[in-house]
């Protein structure tokens, strides 16, 4: 059986969605014709077990992806968003979270290729950062957007803060500007990342969720379009990545990118399921669709224990230029068992 045709049939979440606005004032106003069709995703699968099974059979750039299934109106160009109005509620905050659904979830599986980033500067002064992953032949494993706002945001609970990772798109649920649309930024630049991928290009025009130009115009194809010509060469940074989703519902992910052989960066960090339910711990239920690096409340609440963790982590790993760490403090924490299990993944020649 064809290996895409059957993890559909093992991963399965259906939640239907209309569309995003984003919350800061567009530059530029275009056409905003509606193209009326479905669009269909795939996301995070509810059984994590099973998923965790289905990751160990996958080869190198066999990647599972957001599997949830959405249903967008989508437009061919930027749109007006309503950032400074003040509309009437639709539904409580409670209603609206049982309509919504956005995913924070990685690639899980092992990820190896040339790469690629680049970095601009996105509405008010937020920074956009677009990474991408080719595989030999010049052809796109994965397309990844993060943005951050700048030191004066508007909501100073937010500034200088990673809007995928954190409850930003909780800050943005919570408005009733997004009453209509029932979405996030997330929803906004996962979409036009699944076509770059799926089309395998980053330049020329895509489609984006109703309402959400300013990140996925500005940010994501812009910022991407300016790699177009180098993407297809080979680059001396290589990247290797592993995610895994593991049975108490937490995904542990290790990046590390490579030049000339040595290892040049790191990250670590680990997400919460998209669903709470899927966490086996009740404390950590509450940070659902956040990452324990980037979430302010889970931090605020650990007092930066994981952060402290993560960034030791990193440090030694380019000290030593090795993913077996002799160091007890680190192997102390109750997340190294997590990074053990990532790093006997990945293999360095």
């Amino acid at each position: 059986m064809n290996k895409s045709i059957f993890l559909s049939l093992c991963i399965i979440g259906v939640v239907s969605i209309s569309g995003c606005k984003a919350d800061q004032p567009a530059k530029s106003i275009d056409s905003d014709t509606v193209i009326s069709t479905i669009v269909s995703e795939l996301s995070s699968s509810s059984q994590p077990t099973m998923q965790s099974e289905i990751e160990k059979t996958l080869g190198k750039n066999e990647l599972i992806f957001d599997t949830h299934e959405y249903q967008y109106e989508v437009v061919t160009g930027a749109t007006q968003t309503t950032f400074g109005s003040n509309p009437k509620p639709l539904y409580t905050y409670e209603e609206k979270l049982k309509k919504m659904f956005w995913s924070n979830q990685p690639p899980l599986g092992l990820m190896e290729g040339n790469y690629f980033s680049n970095q601009g500067l996105v509405d008010a002064g937020n920074t956009g950062i677009v990474e991408i992953v080719t595989d030999d032949n010049g052809k796109i494993v994965n397309v990844e957007y993060q943005e951050y706002t700048s030191k004066n945001y508007y909501s100073s609970e937010f500034a200088e803060v990673n809007k995928r990772l954190s409850h930003y798109a909780f800050f943005q649920a919570k408005n009733p500007r997004t009453d209509t649309t029932l979405a996030t930024i997330v929803n906004g630049v996962t979409f036009v990342e699944k076509q770059m991928r799926e089309e395998n290009r980053v330049a020329g025009n895509f489609n984006t969720v109703k309402g959400s130009s300013t990140s996925a115009r500005e940010g994501v194809m812009a910022i991407a379009a300016e790699l177009n010509d180098v993407i297809r060469k080979t680059s001396d940074t290589k990247y290797l990545g592993y995610a895994e989703k593991f049975d108490d519902g937490i995904t542990g992910r290790l990046q590390l990118t490579l030049k000339n052989g040595k290892i040049d960066t790191v990250r670590y960090d680990e997400y919460f399921s998209d669903a709470p339910e899927q966490m086996k711990d009740p404390k950590l239920q509450p940070y659902y669709r956040q990452s324990k690096y980037f979430s302010l409340e889970y931090n605020k609440a650990t007092e930066n224990n994981f952060k402290k963790f993560s960034d030791q982590l990193v440090q030694t790993i380019l000290e030593t230029q090795s993913l077996k760490i002799e160091n007890e403090n680190l192997s102390n924490h109750p997340s190294f068992e997590t990074y053990l299990k990532l790093a006997e993944k990945i293999e360095m020649e």
